[in-house]
């Protein structure tokens, strides 16, 4: 797993939407939310990792669980690190950092490691999941969620029907592809589940728009070898509205994989 023009292009995509994203990300809070309920039995933990607070939607969450742990929040996108650091200031035992993965050096292993709705954006899958098996101490957990394929899958559909020959450069992990990367990094599958979410937008432009303010608008998940233009969004938009419609707006699905896996 390293560092790419991608990764370094989807940090400064999330960094410049950092002051809208809080307020948009309606599927990610919930995510957190539900996330934050697998957590309650590791109360035990002293020492915790976050990989990509963003925002800290799931950071509030680990400071109030775990009120006498050190939490290292890490997150590749400065601006995301800034608003965590803003929101959650003053918390004791909060360290946000500003930070790489690859490049993160730990003063010690972590009895618990966590994400939400970060790990889809690192590739490969399985070499993210080596990295943080080797952060973890013995019998430690990593408890996770992340979008897996078909996600956005009504917007993919009208991507392709309005511009068939600018596909993006790469797709979502399958629940099954999670899974063998947790096996393969020697982490046992304490607890899994992945639900559908379908959430209700007042127009594909909206859509389009939150997605915007959230950052997800960059990078190989999104992007193109080429760029979509003006009349290939057009089109886009104009699908969507024919083939989404939900009452007086549109609709758009999120597939959501939760993971709570111990190191054997």
């Amino acid at each position: 797993m390293k560092p790419d023009n991608a990764s370094h292009a989807i940090a400064a995509r999330f960094s410049a939407a950092a002051s809208t994203y809080h307020a948009s990300a309606t599927i990610q809070r919930a995510v957190a939310e539900r996330l934050s309920a697998m957590l309650a039995g590791n109360e035990a933990a002293d020492r915790i990792l976050e990989i990509g607070c963003g925002t800290g939607l799931l950071t509030a969450h680990l400071c109030r669980l775990f009120p006498h742990a050190r939490i290292d929040a890490l997150d590749m996108a400065g601006g995301m690190v800034t608003q965590c650091r803003a929101r959650l200031a003053g918390t004791a035992g909060l360290f946000c950092h500003l930070a790489d993965l690859n490049k993160f050096r730990a003063e010690a292993l972590y009895p618990l490691i966590v994400s939400s709705s970060t790990l889809h954006w690192m590739d490969p899958i399985a070499e993210v999941m080596e990295t943080l098996a080797g952060m973890l101490t013995s019998q430690g957990r990593l408890v996770f969620a992340l979008m897996v394929r078909g996600t956005l899958a009504e917007l993919q559909s009208a991507r392709q029907r309005a511009a068939p020959h600018k596909p993006p450069e790469r797709r979502l992990p399958t629940m099954q592809a999670v899974q063998a990367a947790l096996v393969q990094a020697g982490l046992c599958i304490e607890e899994e589940r992945e639900e559908s979410r379908r959430q209700a937008y007042a127009s594909a432009g909206d859509l389009l728009h939150r997605l915007h303010e959230q950052g997800l608008t960059g990078g190989p998940l999104a992007r193109s070898g080429r760029l979509l233009n003006r009349a290939d969004l057009r089109r886009l938009v104009l699908d969507y509205e024919t083939h989404y419609r939900a009452g007086d707006g549109v609709y758009a699905s999120y597939q959501v994989a939760y993971f709570r896996a111990r190191k054997a």
